[in-house]
């Protein structure tokens, strides 16, 4: 069984990776479609409506780590 030591480190990370990620995909669908745009092809649909999702999911995750991490050093100051 995990310490729970880890169990805050683990999250931060896999919040982090997953904020990574969707902001990432997200940046690449837009430059997708813009390019596709420019050359005179139309984009898919739904690589056009990804970023309008992506992007805010992917603040919401980033907010989400934020508030896990005051939570984790509020816990570990000793003068609480």
């Amino acid at each position: 069984m995990a310490k729970s030591e880890n169990n805050p480190n683990r999250i931060e990370s896999v919040l982090a990776f997953m904020a990574a990620g969707v902001v990432g995909v997200s940046l690449l669908a837009m430059l997708a479609a813009l390019l596709i745009r420019l050359v005179g092809g139309q984009p898919w649909a739904v690589l056009a409506q990804l970023p309008l999702i992506g992007l805010p999911f992917g603040f919401v995750l980033i907010i989400s780590l934020l508030v896990a991490s005051m939570i984790r050093r509020s816990r570990e100051n000793p003068r609480g």
